[in-house]
């Protein structure tokens, strides 16, 4: 295969991970917002509810070591951190293999599409590496602001995306 079909398919594939990243933090962010207290995720089933009425503990020995299990803490998912590390290799990828693919086909970087897909990719990376430091940060206070991250980092991906493809003149 020659090197400048592979080097635009894997910057494709490079821009896709991107998207699936992005859009994967923003559902993480969504699911990791606050609910009313008492509130069980919608479809989630209690513990209650599931196990039926609760049996009395035989004797205190057994009811200190139930009261013990129900207070280890959770673990934390591994999922932020991978979309973040993901986003962040695509991150830096994506402007290496577009001037790499820009200087094979010849193309000057001054082009309007270029200049405005590289200003436009600058906003995004931050969007998106602030997103995710805030989704693996666990900061879960403000989820209308993480939310517009996520809303303004692929407004500025997406317009990239259309520049790239289109190559207006």
């Amino acid at each position: 295969m020659e090197h400048f079909a592979l080097l635009k398919m894997l910057h494709g594939v490079a821009g896709v991970l991107l998207f699936v990243a992005f859009f994967a933090l923003a559902g993480l962010c969504w699911r990791a917002r606050p609910r009313p207290a008492g509130a069980a995720p919608a479809g989630a089933e209690t513990e209650a509810d599931a196990a039926g009425p609760e049996p009395a503990a035989p004797d205190a020995e057994g009811a200190i070591a139930e009261g013990a299990e129900a207070e280890a803490p959770a673990r934390a998912s591994p999922w932020p951190a991978l979309c973040a590390v993901l986003l962040l290799l695509c991150l830096i990828a994506l402007p290496v293999s577009g001037w790499w693919l820009a200087h094979l086909a010849g193309w000057p970087l001054g082009q309007i599409w270029l200049l405005g897909s590289s200003l436009l990719f600058l906003p995004g990376a931050v969007c998106g590496l602030w997103l995710a430091a805030r989704v693996a940060g666990r900061r879960r206070k403000s989820l209308w602001f993480s939310l517009v991250l996520a809303l303004l980092g692929l407004a500025c991906f997406a317009t990239t995306l259309w520049l790239m493809v289109a190559k207006p003149v």
